[in-house]
């Protein structure tokens, strides 16, 4: 009776140490939660930045879609198109260190 009780022990203690190595030292561990945690907080910057870009787009799109000022300066400033007898001059602004 007593050996069945040791072999119960023994074999319940084995279990609980290879559960421990699973839970600290395998693949499912607090290090790895730990490391999932961090990817995904980046992963939320990155997508809260792309999200301000989109809106940023929308907004161009919006304003070119009923606006044709916006749409003549685009065409004037970004993709350096002017009228046959006109001449246009852009500025650039420098650096600090290009003083």
């Amino acid at each position: 009776m007593t050996r069945t009780i040791n072999l119960i022990a023994i074999l319940l203690i084995l279990t609980s140490f290879g559960l421990g190595y699973s839970i600290f030292f395998g693949d499912n561990s607090y290090a790895q939660k730990k490391s999932l945690v961090n990817n995904n907080n980046i992963q939320h910057i990155k997508n809260n930045q792309l999200k301000l870009k989109n809106d940023i787009l929308i907004l161009e799109i919006q304003s070119a879609q009923s606006s044709d000022e916006h749409i003549e300066n685009f065409a004037r400033e970004r993709l350096g198109l002017t009228y046959p007898d006109e001449e246009f001059i852009s500025f650039e602004k420098k650096k600090d260190d290009e003083k």
